[in-house]
């Protein structure tokens, strides 16, 4: 069952998103919310308890800190955007077990290993320039 965030907690979350790599020093997070160093660390206890974020002890500007790193991620579908199993005319035979399934899909091998190819050519191209 989902748990209830405050608007707060809403914004927060927001923000770590933004910095879902590295995290916020929970001062950061308090000057972008607008909120006082006490609501701050409130918040930031309450969606360590809720599972949603990691507070890590750090050394930083002079003084122990604590850095939020979020543990839920931003979802997109960019990796199967155009991939041949969301509109294929086989869905209903394919799966475990099925006449098709995605280990023995002609379609999706092709689309996978044309993916990556693309993806390698961009990035090859990218590390050129």
């Amino acid at each position: 069952m989902p748990q209830k965030l405050s608007k707060l907690e809403e914004k927060a979350i927001a923000l770590l998103l933004r910095h879902q790599d590295k995290g916020l020093l929970q001062s950061e997070l308090w000057h972008k919310l607008g909120v006082t160093s006490r609501e701050g660390s409130r918040i930031a206890i309450r969606l360590e308890k809720k599972g949603m974020v990691k507070r890590v002890k750090e050394f930083a500007k002079d003084r122990w800190t604590r850095r939020l790193v979020p543990l839920i991620r931003r979802v997109t579908i960019e990796p199967i955007r155009g991939a041949p199993c969301l509109a294929c005319e086989q869905e209903h035979v394919c799966g475990e077990g099925g006449v098709i399934s995605p280990k023995n899909c002609p379609r999706l091998e092709k689309w996978v290993l044309e993916s990556h190819f693309t993806k390698k050519s961009e990035i090859s191209q990218s590390t050129q320039t």
